[in-house]
């Protein structure tokens, strides 16, 4: 049961990445010079700033000497005034709110230092949230090394088990990860370019999920199903489309061996969730591509709108990637799907039996593997056979 919340400050709770970015980029530019976003994401961003000096790495590229701190001064300058009048990020006030009303413990883990951290938390009315603020001083060794999370912990007196870190960086994960706790990813503008691995859920906002419905989805087992789950696939099916038809279809699939891939999200150890892909065909055949349909995607009605079905969706879709697959196919709401890659099947040269409407959509797995291709996407049998 998760008692405490931990998170970063920089990039996460007041975006103070994309104002020092910024104004480097803007140094840069006046050289002729192009900003190494690469490098800053490996070196700086929730790590060690020391780690990488753009100033002095300017005056390497252009192979002259540069007066660096004058450059340094201008671009500290930038920055702060832009962090005078910046918010916190959007959600995050919610976030602490709720916890404190939830009973959750807070603390901050940042690499900066203490009169950074404590001055723009209380700037933005913060402060008083936390019960505990570890910083650059109370440790060693800097993310991505865990010291500053587990010294939270310490902190605070609490298991690794019992915590949950938010961070915006690939460092900050890393860190969170290596000190055994889980950890919920939300890039800013700047880390977004970077790809975080590691994290129990990605948020672009604290403002796309509610604490609560948060909470529920960390504890949340994306899994392969088992013969334990069948009773209480059934039950997901059934109730979340008020019919037998889904739940016959899953069950007759299963019976047959043609579940290409069955994953259920299984919630304090009930499956709230469960997902479907089936075989797929081309007519004409072209024996070159491995294609599946989704369906049926179905969530209990009362954990629907908190994010199970898409933690379903991304999951399986990385799975089916993962196994060599080229394409998914599926029928459902395109203002839903596309948020996951999908677009109408026509733009591939495709169409179904169900129609070439924006409803028939597909991802393709590989990149250009549909090119030049065309023809109808054949389901399973047992799709007509159930009338689905």
């Amino acid at each position: 049961m998760i008692k405490a919340l931990i998170f970063d400050f920089d990039g996460l709770i007041m975006d103070t990445e994309t104002p020092a970015m910024d104004g480097w980029e803007a140094i840069y530019a006046e050289y002729g010079q192009q900003f190494p976003l690469e490098i800053w994401l490996r070196e700086v961003v929730g790590a060690a700033i020391s780690n990488f000096d753009p100033a002095a790495y300017l005056a390497e590229i252009l192979g002259r000497s540069l007066d660096q701190e004058a450059l340094r001064s201008r671009q500290r300058l930038y920055r702060h005034q832009i962090l005078e009048s910046m918010p916190a990020r959007p959600g995050v006030t919610g976030y602490l709110e709720a916890a404190r009303c939830s009973g959750l413990r807070l603390a901050v883990a940042s690499g900066s230092g203490h009169a950074w951290v404590e001055g723009y938390l209380r700037q933005l009315g913060l402060f008083e949230y936390f019960e505990a603020i570890l910083c650059r001083e109370d440790v060693r060794c800097l993310k991505p090394d865990p010291d500053l999370f587990l010294a939270a912990l310490n902190a605070l007196q609490l298991p690794a088990d019992e915590a949950l870190v938010f961070e915006d960086s690939p460092n900050g994960v890393l860190a969170a990860r290596r000190a055994g706790i889980r950890v919920v990813a939300v890039p800013n503008p700047i880390t977004a370019q970077a790809a975080i691995e590691g994290a129990s859920l990605v948020l672009g906002s604290l403002d796309e999920l509610p604490l609560e419905d948060l909470l529920r989805q960390v504890d949340l087992d994306i899994r392969l199903e088992t013969s334990s789950d069948v009773s209480g696939i059934r039950i997901v099916e059934e109730r979340a489309f008020q019919r037998l038809t889904e739940a016959d279809l899953v069950d007759l699939v299963r019976t047959r061996g043609k579940d290409s891939l069955s994953m259920v999200a299984v919630l304090s150890g009930s499956v709230a969730g469960h997902i479907l892909f089936t075989p797929v065909s081309l007519e004409p055949q072209t024996d070159s591509l491995r294609g599946l349909g989704i369906g049926p995607l179905a969530v209990l009605p009362e954990c629907q709108k908190t994010g199970i079905g898409s933690r379903l969706m991304r999951v399986g879709v990385e799975m089916c990637q993962a196994q060599g697959y080229d394409f998914i196919v599926l029928l459902g709401d395109p203002r839903y799907y596309s948020r996951f890659g999908f677009k109408p099947a026509r733009e591939y040269g495709l169409t179904s039996d169900y129609g070439n409407g924006d409803e028939f959509q597909l991802l393709e797995l590989r990149p250009g593997a549909l090119t030049g291709a065309s023809g109808k996407v054949k389901y399973i049998p047992e799709f007509k056979e159930l009338d689905c």
